[in-house]
């Protein structure tokens, strides 16, 4: 049986500097994997997690009403919101 990787190990939902990504949090887009949700157009979109599935969290971006899945390490939780609401 293959050993699991670290990221896998300590926690699936944080993010690519190891923060623990919570529900309703603001994050930022800071790669692309268009095959998961994160494409370019979004790189360095900011949004809100507002749900999880099975391995990608569910983020309502800026730019767009709609939820997108994206992986969690795709992701940097950032240290506040928004200063305008974009709802």
């Amino acid at each position: 049986m293959p050993a699991e990787s670290p990221h896998t190990a300590r926690d699936r939902w944080c993010d690519v500097d190891g923060t623990r990504i919570a529900l309703f949090c603001w994050v930022e887009q800071v790669a692309e994997h268009p095959e998961h949700g994160a494409l370019f157009s979004r790189l360095h979109e900011q949004g809100q997690v507002v749900g999880r599935g099975p391995d990608v969290l569910y983020v309502r971006f800026a730019s767009e009403r709609q939820l997108i899945t994206v992986l969690p390490e795709l992701l940097r939780v950032l240290p506040g919101e928004p200063d305008e609401h974009w709802w």
